[in-house]
């Protein structure tokens, strides 16, 4: 029995000559159009004839034109680019995509709607079911070469103590359990949901002996929150998409080569575009992990970020608890969180995460002796510390809640950019300064901070704690000190008289 010829109208096969034109190859055109190498070629060939046929109105099915063909014509390239790259596309990836490039556009009418979807899915003859499930398979042989190759050599050059790893991981910072399912929805690129995302550069050394500070990347250059505050706990930098770029990556590794001062560390780092190989530098070498090996051979990814945010999302459940939900979390609290959860990462998480990783030679292993991690609710998974004060209402909500921001972007691909300016001539947007949405609070008094020490020395009368109570005296008599101080400043007694 025959098989059903399947016949294209002119505007199909035009969508067939686009593709091809902006680099797709040919099989790969097929593969996604559903038809065979030969009939791509054919219609290859026979694309000039197509083209003035479609010139002269002949096409047998006329689809409706985009109501923004620059936004429609960097969304399908880059489309392209990326299945070329054979990454999976997904449908909530897509429109985050076409809203991001909305936003560098200036289209700021543009919703990237279910319906869009659909449309633009029709108008390239888009299948997402076939796209959905395709992921390029990681070749166990590539890990294993590299490290017995490659990275047996560092080890023999690096002291465990001198090998860093460092990695991007992006954060819903204002999230709280109750907003989870509406965020899971949405997987943030950029626009709308951009001003409540952050991007922090973790980094730790290999004993989990040194941890970097945090570097955190937010989309206000000087937002309110930070007025009159005279030390960070991060390091923070800002531009319009929160995200970790070239430029950001290499001012924090030349800094950081030159507080070494002398000393020699290898410093690991994936490969991306926000990751560029920078050169002179004197006390760091920088050396990048093998392509698409990122989620096996990163140690920040096994269990170091998640850690992370697992004390993050902690401390800021308990800011709201202890302020009865009165607090309006801001980028100061944000970053005082991150810091603080930081510290609570522990040696023994960074020194398994490279462990995992593969990355510890039986010699090193026998070299770094790591502490074992004691036993307390500092150390609870983020679920059991909230069920224990019954926090959240259901596990569902809570790994939502944990996972939310897992796949979030952190850096964009320079060719984004060129696929912008192609379509589009971009003038430069001056960056707004602050943060309207974060308020400033006026910072505390001495007196203030006076009648906190004396309100603590109380408590602790009462609660008695020697450790504490030791800190606690310290702490009273360096603020005792510096109110005198100021007391001084403001008398000014004349003698003359």
């Amino acid at each position: 029995m025959a098989c059903k010829r399947k016949s294209l109208c002119i505007d199909e096969k035009v969508l067939l000559i686009r593709a091809i034109e902006t680099g797709e190859k040919i099989s790969d055109v097929g593969k996604r159009f559903g038809f065979s190498r030969s009939t791509v070629s054919t219609i290859w060939k026979n694309r000039e004839k197509i083209l003035q046929a479609e010139g002269a109105g002949k096409s047998s099915k006329k689809l409706k034109k985009p109501k923004y063909e620059d936004l429609d014509q960097a969304i399908i390239s880059w489309f392209h680019r990326q299945r070329q790259n054979n990454m999976p596309i997904s449908g909530p990836l897509l429109k985050a995509k076409a809203e991001n490039f909305a936003e560098e556009l200036g289209l700021t009418s543009f919703k990237a709607s279910e319906g869009w979807l659909g449309k633009f899915k029709q108008r390239h003859h888009i299948n997402y079911g076939k796209i959905s499930g395709e992921a390029r398979s990681l070749d166990a042989n590539v890990t294993d070469d590299w490290i017995n190759r490659v990275w047996s050599k560092f080890t023999e050059k690096y002291a465990p103590s001198d090998i860093f790893n460092a990695h991007e991981t992006g954060i819903f910072y204002k999230l709280t359990p109750d907003k989870t399912l509406k965020f899971k929805a949405e997987m943030c690129v950029g626009g709308k949901l951009s001003e409540e995302r952050i991007t922090v550069l973790v980094a730790a050394n290999m004993d989990g002996t040194e941890k970097r500070k945090l570097m955190v990347i937010g989309k206000w250059k000087n937002p309110r929150c930070f007025k009159n505050i005279k030390k960070m706990p991060v390091t923070y930098k800002a531009n319009k998409s929160a995200w970790m770029t070239s430029q950001l990556f290499e001012e924090e590794v030349r800094k950081w080569d030159a507080e070494l001062k002398g000393r020699k560390i290898l410093l690991l780092v994936d490969k991306c575009p926000a990751h560029p190989f920078i050169s002179n530098l004197q006390n760091i070498e920088l050396a990048f992990l093998p392509t698409n090996t990122t989620s096996v051979l990163q140690p920040m990814d096994q269990s170091v970020i998640k850690s992370l945010k697992g004390h993050y999302r902690r401390k800021l459940l308990m800011e709201l608890v202890e302020s009865e939900g009165k607090t309006s979390v801001n980028m100061l609290h944000a970053v005082t969180f991150l810091s603080k959860a930081w510290e609570e990462v522990t040696p023994t998480t960074i020194h398994n995460s490279f462990r995992h990783a593969g990355l510890f030679t039986n010699s090193m292993i026998d070299e770094v002796k790591v502490e074992p991690e004691f036993d307390s609710d500092d150390d609870l998974p983020l679920t059991e510390w909230s069920q224990q004060f019954n926090m959240a209402g259901n596990t569902i909500t809570l790994q939502n809640y944990i996972e939310v921001d897992d796949c979030l972007l952190t850096t964009t691909s320079l060719t984004d950019k060129v696929n912008l300016d192609s379509v589009i001539k971009l003038e430069d947007q001056e960056q707004e300064d602050e943060d309207e949405t974060d308020e400033s609070e006026p910072p505390p008094s001495i007196q203030d901070a006076l009648d906190a020490a004396k309100l603590l020395e109380n408590y602790f009368l009462y609660h008695p704690d020697a450790s504490m109570s030791q800190d606690m005296n310290k702490i009273s008599k360096k603020i005792q000190q510096n109110y005198w101080c100021s007391k001084r400043r403001e008398t000014k007694i004349d003698y003359t008289q």
